[in-house]
């Protein structure tokens, strides 16, 4: 009788979940190819990020003479870019100490260095602004969304633990001055442990490090993307932000990436408000290369159909309660 009770029970509670069994751990979704510089193109444009691209035609037309694992730095290189000015320094420190601070406050100390690592291997990515409060306050401009969601929601308002926040810039310091996180090698995105992001298919699992999975290009896009740029030592100035008093950043002279189109894409609350947090990308710009949720359930056997469309299920049931 109790066995039985037990399995109903397990029943009840797997029927009720919000999260699909499939998609409870995200380590087991299948990978999506990138497979040319226009599918390429179209993956950056749903995360708001540009690239140049010459780069990326010319990596997808170039066989790969290596496997993807081997294009894996067993560690980043140590980040040995210079400020131009003390104040340039002191203002890259403030951005990547935010970072530290409100996107891992109460992660252990290597939830936070890799969390810095992250952002200093978007300042070398030519996906991502060359600057390091560039990254840092990039879409925090927009209302609608931003690529660290605490430059955009209010967070930077609410009192600062000052213990916690000289944790966050003894870390973020020293990664500046060139210490390395090897763990998460040329990871350049994560997100929550609770939740699947639609682009994670797309990109290459590193590993989890704390509350957090980290992600790195695949392949082509790697080779195009990934530690080829440099550092440009300007550090912008912050500005009053729409939900946050110093929310947003303007750019310093030499940079115009495109801060003012930049959704979150690497982090998220519980499941249960998921989809406020990660959106799909615009259908506009998935529209070329991504199969509608009509021709996926025509054509369920599509090599990149299945954990796609498993992703965006997740998001539209993520409001159940």
């Amino acid at each position: 009788m109790l066995k039985r009770t037990l399995l109903g029970f397990t029943a009840i509670a797997a029927s009720t979940s919000c999260v699909p069994p499939a998609l409870r751990q995200a380590g087991h979704v299948a990978a999506v190819p990138v497979r040319d510089a226009a599918e390429a193109r179209t993956l950056l444009a749903g995360l708001a990020l540009d690239a140049p691209v010459e780069p990326l035609e010319r990596a997808f037309a170039s066989p790969a003479r290596l496997t993807d694992a081997s294009l894996t730095p067993a560690a980043a290189p140590a980040f040995t870019g210079a400020a131009r000015s003390e104040d340039d320094r002191q203002r890259a420190i403030a951005c990547l100490t935010a970072a530290v601070y409100y996107e891992a406050r109460s992660e252990s100390t290597d939830g936070q260095r890799a969390v810095a690592q992250v952002v200093l291997n978007r300042v070398r990515d030519r996906a991502f602004p060359h600057s390091v409060c560039g990254v840092v306050y990039q879409g925090s401009t927009r209302r609608t969304g931003c690529q660290f969601s605490f430059t955009c929601d209010g967070s930077m308002n609410r009192p600062r633990d000052e213990s916690a926040w000289a944790r966050a810039a003894s870390i973020a310091r020293a990664a500046f001055d060139g210490s390395v996180f090897a763990p998460i090698g040329a990871s350049t995105s994560y997100h929550a442990a609770s939740i699947l992001p639609w682009w994670a298919p797309s990109l290459s699992r590193v590993g989890a490090i704390g509350a957090h999975v980290f992600y790195r290009w695949r392949g082509a896009m790697e080779r195009a993307l990934t530690f080829r740029q440099h550092y440009a030592g300007l550090e912008p100035e912050p500005i009053a932000g729409p939900a946050t008093t110093l929310a947003a950043t303007t750019l310093a002279s030499g940079y115009t990436g495109a801060i003012e189109s930049s959704v979150t894409v690497h982090r998220g609350r519980a499941a249960p408000d998921a989809e406020a947090i990660v959106p799909s990308p615009p259908a506009s710009a998935l529209a070329s290369t991504m199969p509608s949720p009509a021709s996926v359930s025509r054509r369920a056997s599509a090599s990149m159909s299945a954990p796609l469309m498993a992703a965006r299920s997740w998001q539209r049931a993520a409001r159940c309660r």
